[in-house]
């Protein structure tokens, strides 16, 4: 009898597709079938051995064992998802689940489900990750024939989930009191925050108590509670600045602020503004590395120092009237 060469499918969306899910059915083995690329199990590969009919067509070799994924795998994923949390309270919230110990799998899935945003975040952090699995198995397998070519950067939140969680809208005239008092919470939390947090709340009061802005954009959650904002005063005919910034602490992490300012930066070109200027405060002073590959460029800056530090160590000017 002649010996069947067989060879690895191409690796079709459908045919990862139906390997992951393969992989996470826990009461089955699954096989890929070489000769026609589909997935068979246990089960079914031994009826068809046992078959007569089909006897001379069966051979070990024609079946290649799918990954093996283990509960403890998907453990470890949570772990590493857990981990990737940029904002502390959920990434909290889910170390704390997964070290709770009896009911870890749905304690976790509890979590996630209270911001739906972070849930549709784990899943597509789960599916690219389970892709690399496969990919990696399909490589050993039979070099890169038929080879998917995989997002390189599975970290950050695609703009797609966030424009289905938020909704983005304008307002314009004196801060409703929804404002006002979303304006008020972020104020107090920076005021009840590190020194340099501190001093930004002191700055900001004193800014809005000479001048508040009549100009927001902003950005709701699925219950209609304001989740971010960007306040704005137009300068100039071409000049526009933002004295004023927020997202909801919920929030952070998610990638919220940079589609937010996207949409007023695209907004403010319409109504033919050509430069915005961005007052960054506190701790806010570390989205700088946002805009710098925008050549974005510094205009002002303040510094905070110490009057004890500065006394210590230069040296006094007091001593040349003496």
């Amino acid at each position: 009898m002649e010996t069947v060469a067989y060879h690895m499918p191409p690796l079709t969306e459908d045919l990862l597709g139906s390997i992951i899910f393969a992989m996470e059915d826990q009461v089955s083995d699954y096989f890929l079938d070489l000769k026609d690329g589909s997935l068979i199990s246990e089960e079914e590969m031994r009826y068809l051995e046992e078959d007569e009919e089909a006897e001379e067509s069966f051979s070990d070799e024609r079946f290649v064992s799918i990954p093996d994924w283990e509960p403890s795998d998907g453990f470890h994923l949570m772990e590493m998802f857990a981990n990737r949390v940029r904002n502390p309270l959920y990434r909290e919230r889910l170390l704390s689940c997964l070290n709770s110990g009896k009911g870890v799998f749905r304690k976790f899935k509890d979590a996630l489900g209270e911001l739906p945003v972070l849930e549709r975040k784990w899943f597509s952090f789960k599916d690219e990750q389970l892709k690399r699995v496969v990919i990696t198995w399909y490589r050993e397998q039979e070099g890169t024939l038929g080879l998917l070519k995989l997002k390189e950067d599975v970290e950050d939140l695609t703009e797609d989930i966030l424009l289905e969680d938020f909704t983005f809208e304008t307002f314009e005239g004196t801060p409703s009191s929804e404002i006002e008092a979303f304006i008020q919470i972020i104020l107090e939390e920076l005021e009840n925050g590190r020194e340099q947090d501190t001093i930004a709340s002191l700055l900001l009061s004193r800014r809005f108590e000479s001048e508040m802005p009549q100009h927001y954009q902003l950005a709701r959650s699925q219950d209609g509670n304001l989740a971010a904002m960007l306040a704005y005063i137009p300068l100039t005919d071409a000049v526009v600045e933002v004295p004023f910034f927020a997202v909801k602490q919920e929030c952070r992490g998610l990638g919220l602020f940079r589609l937010l300012f996207d949409a007023f930066s695209r907004q403010m070109a319409r109504f033919h503004y050509r430069t915005i200027i961005v007052n960054l405060a506190g701790s806010a002073v570390s989205l700088e590395r946002i805009f710098s590959p925008f050549s974005a460029q510094t205009a002002t800056k303040q510094m905070v120092l110490s009057t004890s530090t500065w006394n210590s160590t230069h040296p006094s000017s007091e001593e040349a009237f003496l």
